[in-house]
């Protein structure tokens, strides 16, 4: 098949979130199974590249587009991305692809992308990626109104499947309007190769000043609100209480939320036994120094960071508000608690850390389950089915 894959964001751009990571693996797992697959993108990056655009590239055997991106001649103002070389590419190449695969849909991409297949008679499945609910602020409720009035809703109604990555996503998405039967439930994968790092165990410990031997609870995400990280810290006050001899380190890009916990911490008089380190490229190399992840969102729609975790040989606690929590249910390969909750999720922290042997096979069960069940070439299979039905 001739696949395009749309997305606002592509490798280089890890920092942009789980978006970036998943167009990337489809692609290149597409790629691999044969397939011709083609990215429309944008060159946006928090950090220089000086990528070539409005051209194609070659990156890893896949055609790339980085579209030229008129924001970044507006620093300091907020715009949309404004790839305005891509009307013209569209216009000339899009009747020439089997398939098309949507990432996100409130943007520029997705509405020239949507337009001209709808012209072609082009068929594409929309990926939302939990942008779809008009929550938020109140401005950005507004943006999304305006948006969905002038082209949003026509890029859904013309979708011939939606992709979710969890009932919770689904649930949503069905609550929004959506009709149940185009509402196709594919999770995100995991690069089992990712959970490996080659740097030495310990130096994670070293470079934080985390003596070898004390025991290391790790938040890894970003830095927001909605992450529940608030939550995880008044928890872990009332562990150490009775352990003193524990750190929690919190790793992962601040959205605007680092200084609150900061002030929470000193509040708590636990400054000395949290570590905020910023972000981590390596995630792996904080994996093999843990002994227990915990990740405690408020909401999430799926949650790649406690499979990771797992495939790094780190027992994991998720929220029931996690969309990852059926999904370690089905595995029994972590634990669950209710977000708020703070003397359940203390419980549950402080079993993992004196109960090793009974957490290791956890572990165990879990890795099992994500090369059954979550590898990338396993979702790309599903993909694969629903792309040809589609046709």
């Amino acid at each position: 098949m001739k696949i395009l894959q749309v997305t606002p964001f592509f490798k280089p751009s890890w920092e942009a979130g789980g978006v970036t990571r998943v167009a990337y693996e489809i692609s290149r797992h597409l790629q691999a199974a044969g397939h011709e697959v083609t990215v429309y993108t944008t060159n946006r990056n928090l950090y220089p590249t000086d990528l070539p655009t409005n051209r194609p590239l070659d990156v890893e055997g896949i055609k790339v587009y980085y579209f030229e991106n008129l924001q970044k001649y507006f620093p300091g103002i907020l715009i949309p991305l404004i790839p305005y070389y891509l009307p013209f590419v569209a216009h000339r190449d899009l009747q020439n692809y089997d398939i098309i695969h949507i990432h996100e849909h409130r943007t520029l991409l997705a509405a020239i992308v949507s337009y001209y297949a709808r012209k072609y008679g082009i068929p594409y499945v929309l990926q939302p990626h939990g942008s779809l609910p008009k929550n938020g602020t109140r401005r950005k409720a507004v943006m999304k109104n305006l948006f969905d009035f002038i082209s949003g809703s026509a890029i859904l109604d013309a979708a011939t499947r939606l992709i979710v990555v969890s009932n919770v996503e689904k649930e949503q998405n069905i609550q929004m309007g959506m009709h149940e039967d185009k509402i196709v439930i594919i999770p995100n994968g995991i690069s089992p190769e990712s959970c490996i790092t080659t740097r030495d165990r310990g130096d994670f410990r070293r470079l934080h000043g985390i003596e070898n031997g004390s025991e290391l609870i790790l938040y890894l995400g970003r830095i927001n609100k909605i992450k529940g990280i608030d939550f995880l810290v008044n928890a872990f006050y009332q562990l150490v209480q009775t352990r003193k001899d524990t750190t929690l380190v919190i790793a992962g890009p601040d959205s605007g939320y680092r200084r609150k916990l900061e002030e929470d911490v000193k509040s708590l008089g636990i400054q000395d036994r949290v570590r905020f380190v910023g972000y981590i490229d390596d995630v792996a190399f904080a994996y093999q120094d843990a002994d227990l992840l915990v990740y405690p969102s408020i909401y999430e729609i799926f949650g790649l960071v406690p499979f990771e975790a797992i495939m790094g040989g780190i027992p994991v606690i998720v929220t029931d508000g996690n969309g990852s929590s059926d999904l370690i249910r089905e595995g029994d390969c972590g634990f669950i608690t209710r977000y708020g909750d703070c003397a359940d999720l203390a419980e549950k922290m402080a079993f993992c850390l004196d109960n090793p042997e009974e957490v290791k096979r956890m572990v165990q069960r879990g890795q099992e389950f994500v090369h059954k069940n979550l590898t990338w070439e396993r979702i790309v299979e599903r993909l694969e089915q629903e792309y040809r039905e589609c046709l």
